[in-house]
């Protein structure tokens, strides 16, 4: 059974590293390193930010496993639009984690912002995830051009999931 909590300002530099693993950074949209700086300018802001929930995920011996993180953009007169992302520790992938992590992070987030739709933007070649999305019950809804890198024309994968 995982545990959660939100996250700390402690916890920067947890997320730092977990932003910057190799293999996080190649399924990114933006894929290039992010400095310490940057990103703890960053987290400060979504930590102060009401549209923002990040949360950490712990293992039964209190190891930190994975973070997911909700950012809700109201919308004037249309239901507001949910972003997921997650990570799960290098050392913790291949155990079928993610999509508890998923499961879990979507119940915490119902109960914070009642019943929305949760998005889900995954590039296509991103197979690891897209299996997490739909064990955890999220379904393509088709494709999205809203994360495309400059000069990339190919767009990703939208899934989503109604709590």
């Amino acid at each position: 059974m995982l545990t959660y909590r939100t996250a700390q300002p402690a916890d920067a530099r947890l997320y730092f590293d977990w932003a910057n693993d190799p293999d996080t950074r190649q399924q990114s949209f933006k894929s290039n390193p992010i400095s310490l700086e940057t990103h703890t300018a960053w987290f400060t802001r979504k930590l102060a930010d009401p549209n923002a929930l990040l949360l950490i995920f712990s293992n039964e011996a209190g190891q930190p496993v994975g973070q997911v993180r909700f950012e809700r953009t109201p919308i004037a007169d249309m239901p507001d639009e949910i972003i997921i992302g997650l990570s799960v520790d290098a050392r913790q992938r291949g155990k079928g984690l993610a999509s508890q992590l998923i499961e879990q992070a979507c119940a915490i987030c119902r109960k914070k912002w009642d019943a929305v739709t949760i998005h889900a933007y995954i590039k296509p070649e991103n197979q690891a995830s897209i299996r997490s999305f739909e064990r955890a019950g999220f379904k393509l809804s088709g494709e999205s051009g809203k994360f495309g890198n400059s000069g990339q024309q190919r767009p990703c994968l939208l899934y989503l999931k109604t709590l």
